[in-house]
């Protein structure tokens, strides 16, 4: 009878089992359904704004919209169903740490959420270009634009900045205030055009975030 325990407790221990109740913090769930009910109400949104407007948009269909309200419905779902409470465990086996399971799970959302970004990216520059008033404005704006985000990337040229942060962090920035009077969709955009025409560089961030710089020498 001992055998038999010592050898059962001696698979357990090469096997390295350790379970361990899978809760999501309550800053994970928040944030999750922050995201997830901003992503339902963009999609609801434009949807609506599809079927409204003239000339048309790109169909909810060529945008994936139905893949990216299935995404949030299942990120509410995940982050609210009391998974400890239905007896869900966390495993390690061997050599296998639930640590790097995380990491490598994060840099695949990191990859999704950047999809999902550049999607959005996509779909504001087709709302603004479809709205000929702000469209006249920007391209009016855009040259002095264009000068001082240059401007303002070369003077922190050691660093990336991605368009909210160059407007928040950089117009509080001596010589740079200018930058806050613009909306942060026409920084990103600006940015863009800057990209094709191979004036600025870019790189994704661990959060899915795209960020701007110039090229180092």
């Amino acid at each position: 009878m001992d055998k038999v325990v010592m050898d059962s407790t001696e698979h357990e221990d090469e096997l390295g089992a350790i379970s361990t109740q899978f809760r999501i913090p309550m800053w994970v769930k928040l944030l999750t359904s922050f995201i997830g009910l901003t992503l339902l109400g963009f999609c609801v949104g434009y949807i609506w704004f599809f079927l409204n407007s003239e000339p048309r948009l790109p169909s909810p269909k060529d945008l994936s919209i139905t893949s990216l309200f299935i995404f949030s419905i299942s990120s509410l779902i995940i982050v609210w169903v009391p998974w400890a409470n239905l007896g869900v465990k966390i495993t390690k086996i061997g050599g296998i740490e639930f640590k790097d399971i995380v990491e490598e799970q994060a840099s695949e959302h990191a990859e999704e959420i950047s999809d999902l970004i550049d999607r959005i990216e996509l779909l504001e520059s087709q709302i603004r270009q479809s709205d000929s008033l702000i469209s006249f404005v920007e391209q009016a704006d855009e040259p002095e634009l264009r000068k001082e985000l240059l401007r303002f990337l070369q003077a922190y040229s050691q660093w990336s900045f991605s368009p909210s942060r160059t407007k928040a962090w950089g117009s509080k920035q001596a010589g740079f205030t200018s930058l806050g009077k613009y909306e942060t969709s026409f920084i990103r955009l600006t940015l863009q055009k800057m990209v094709a025409e191979d004036i600025l560089v870019t790189r994704i961030s661990k959060k899915g975030n795209t960020l701007y710089r110039v090229p180092q020498a």
